[in-house]
């Protein structure tokens, strides 16, 4: 019996080594970097593989078979998405030892969860974590405090971790865990919350650095300290109330298809009028 056939046996299955688990995980934080537009994250995912398959032993026309297989449209949050990719490592683990799981099997299931995955990562790390500490970090350095820029590396750390535990987990508990994660509502849970947090962090930053008043004073005379400071009228009804009108203008304007730099432009315009006539401090 041959080496190649010992292998095979159940006694002495095919195992991802620990190297090729590595290999992978440094290939996932840098896979987005081959992102195109015909097949967007596909090149990349197919880098992730390569360790493994190495790992598993597969060569010539079964490698070319593997490296196609994950050359198909592929776009999801690299985070969350990392589990994915661990559990087509563990697919994989089981084809090299039983060739007749089918290869439309891996596809299928990859291209399944590759969109809710995407809707809980870009709601819970693109819309909620990333804003916020961008946010507090840019707030502190504008106060001159170099623990804003330390604060902002917290993204990276986010990075290493946000795929090296998915992608572990993804690989020691192959399908299971994926199914557990759908059938238990979780996805639909995390996205629910990441939006409301999203929602109350936009507000809060409008409210903390989107800061406009107004000098106008209504009913003034040619007596000293006559007339009514339309700030104060302003401010008793609600604190920010021209932050939020600011807000609401935007709004009103993107929801009219204008493209975000016309948008900026129109604010800037705005800003140099207003602010030429005196009506905003």
């Amino acid at each position: 019996m041959t080496t190649e056939s010992a292998e095979m046996t159940p006694e002495n299955p095919k195992k991802i080594d620990e190297m090729a688990k590595y290999g992978a995980l440094w290939r996932i934080n840098n896979f987005a970097a081959n992102y195109n537009f015909e097949r967007l994250m596909a090149l990349g995912m197919c880098e992730v593989m390569i360790p493994i398959f190495r790992s598993l032993g597969i060569v010539d026309e079964k490698l070319a078979e593997g490296l196609k297989r994950h050359m198909v449209f592929y776009n999801t949050n690299p985070y969350p998405g990392a589990m994915i990719m661990g559990v087509m490592a563990a697919m994989e683990e089981a084809k090299a030892n039983d060739d007749s799981l089918p290869a439309e099997t891996i596809n299928d299931f990859k291209i399944a969860m590759m969109g809710p995955f995407a809707g809980m990562g870009d709601s819970l790390f693109w819309a909620t974590w990333h804003p916020i500490v961008l946010t507090i970090s840019a707030y502190m350095a504008v106060k001159y405090s170099m623990l804003g820029f330390f604060l902002s590396y917290l993204i990276a750390v986010e990075a290493i971790l946000g795929t090296y535990y998915p992608f572990i987990w993804g690989v020691k508990f192959g399908t299971n865990i994926v199914e557990q994660i759908r059938t238990s509502q979780l996805l639909a849970q995390l996205t629910t919350g990441a939006k409301v947090v999203a929602m109350t962090v936009a507000g809060v930053m409008i409210a903390t650095l989107l800061q406009i008043s107004t000098s106008v004073v209504l009913f003034q005379t040619s007596a000293k300290g006559s007339g009514v400071a339309l700030q104060g009228i302003l401010d008793g009804i609600m604190p920010g109330l021209l932050s939020l009108g600011v807000l609401f203008l935007v709004y009103w304007l993107l929801r009219k298809k204008l493209s975000p730099i016309v948008v900026v432009l129109i604010l800037m315009v705005l800003t140099v009028a207003l602010k030429t006539l005196g009506w905003i401090g």
